[in-house]
């Protein structure tokens, strides 16, 4: 039954992933897309944009992040992945987001301009790159709390080659000190009722710390064998420790980062 649910659900984002890529005629009525490709992306982008004067810089970028996600995500992902890069949110058509990743495709939607960087850039590059590879490569999750949280961490460490995320940790330890910050749990059950201005950094946060406690094996474990409706079972079963316990050591240690 678990694996029955699990191939309905994956042709469910099919179709949605299908309804959401443009198709030729939709892209003409976007406007004229210049297409280049390097060893593991093929790009899109418009003429006379601010990613048509930076394309080579972007290609090198993108291809160093690619080569590290896989190094540091202890994957061979070899695909290539199609990036359509818009030259803002409403060229994109974003309201609530500034990039889109649609893994059974290898497709990702992001922006580069005016209204900011998703791709092309060291750090903000791995964020898509990371949800293509750990989808096709471990497996779907339906944890966005794990999917999100890989996400924004892979942003700090590709970044930085010491692993410091000092950002969401100074989030993490400002809501620490205003007692807002939400339980993990209710994160796992119900990601989206919480703003992505807390959910995403709170997220990495909890990430980067059972990553660098426990392992990248482990935590690729629990995204793919995890689900919201018993993750706190499902996460002892993987680490062996309680994630009460696990949670308390994590916000103690975001806490003592405000002082730092």
């Amino acid at each position: 039954m678990r694996n029955r649910n699990y191939l309905i659900a994956i042709f469910v984002l099919f179709l949605q992933a299908c309804s959401l890529i443009p198709d030729s005629s939709e892209m003409d009525s976007h406007g004229t897309w210049l297409q280049t490709e390097s060893e593991h992306y093929v790009y899109y982008y418009r003429p006379n944009s601010a990613a048509a004067a930076d394309i080579e810089s972007i290609k090198t970028e993108q291809e160093r992040v690619f080569t590290q996600l896989n190094q540091l995500l202890g994957t061979q992902y070899n695909q290539k992945i199609h990036a359509y890069i818009f030259n803002d949110l409403a060229d994109a058509g974003f309201t609530d987001k500034t990039g889109q990743a649609f893994p059974i495709l290898n497709t990702i939607e992001v922006i580069y301009g005016s209204d900011g960087y998703t791709i092309g850039k060291r750090g903000i590059s791995a964020h898509e790159v990371a949800h293509i590879i750990t989808f096709n490569a471990w497996g779907p999750t339906d944890l966005r709390i794990l999917s999100e949280g890989i996400a924004v961490y892979m942003e700090h460490v590709t970044y930085d080659s010491e692993a410091k995320y000092g950002s969401s940790q100074m989030i993490v330890a400002a809501l620490v000190a205003h007692g807002d910050l939400p339980n993990i749990e209710s994160l796992a059950s119900d990601f989206e009722q919480f703003d992505t201005n807390i959910s995403y950094p709170v997220s990495g946060s909890f990430a980067g710390y059972i990553i660098r406690r426990f392992g990248m094996e482990k935590y690729r474990r629990l995204f793919t064998e995890g689900r919201s409706n018993h993750f706190a079972a499902d996460f002892k079963s993987v680490y062996g420790v309680s994630l009460s316990d696990v949670e308390n050591t994590w916000s103690h240690y975001s806490d003592k980062s405000l002082t730092q």
